[in-house]
């Protein structure tokens, strides 16, 4: 196990998607416009049209993924994670007439008729992401 501290909370940032906005890369967009490189998301609400996300396939000791991409009607019943150093790491749940997925959120993903992330700025963290053996992307105090 391992943590890392930081100093506080900072700014809170609400995106606002209407249909056909790119859930990831508005929000890194939206958070790099206020010069926000890391925030944990509070809440989020909406529709997805396009759902784009991975999710582990085995239990081998390196990580072997299934890539999906779902094109329903969804209700997002909740999107969790972080933006360290700018970059995005949000899990979901979503359920669609045809039943509920749950994983990794890919870019692509799409907006429906409305989606509302609220994050919160993390302050006093200078961390990054690295791809591990394993073939996971762990957090690494910056260089």
């Amino acid at each position: 196990m391992r943590h890392f501290t930081g100093s506080g909370l900072g700014r809170v940032v609400i995106v606002e998607l209407t249909r056909g906005d790119l859930i990831i890369e508005s929000v890194e967009a939206a958070l790099a416009e206020e010069g926000i490189k890391n925030a944990i998301v509070a809440t989020a609400v909406g529709s997805v049209m396009n759902l784009e996300y991975h999710r582990p396939l085995t239990l081998a000791e390196v990580a072997e993924d299934e890539y999906l991409s779902v094109k329903e009607p969804f209700e997002l019943g909740n999107i969790a994670g972080t933006v360290i150093d700018g970059v995005a790491h949000f899990h979901f749940s979503a359920a669609s007439p045809n039943g509920i997925h749950i994983g990794h959120l890919e870019k692509g993903t799409t907006a429906l008729y409305l989606a509302e992330l609220t994050l919160v700025e993390i302050k006093g963290i200078d961390l990054e992401r690295r791809l591990t053996p394993e073939n996971v992307r762990k957090l690494f105090p910056k260089k």
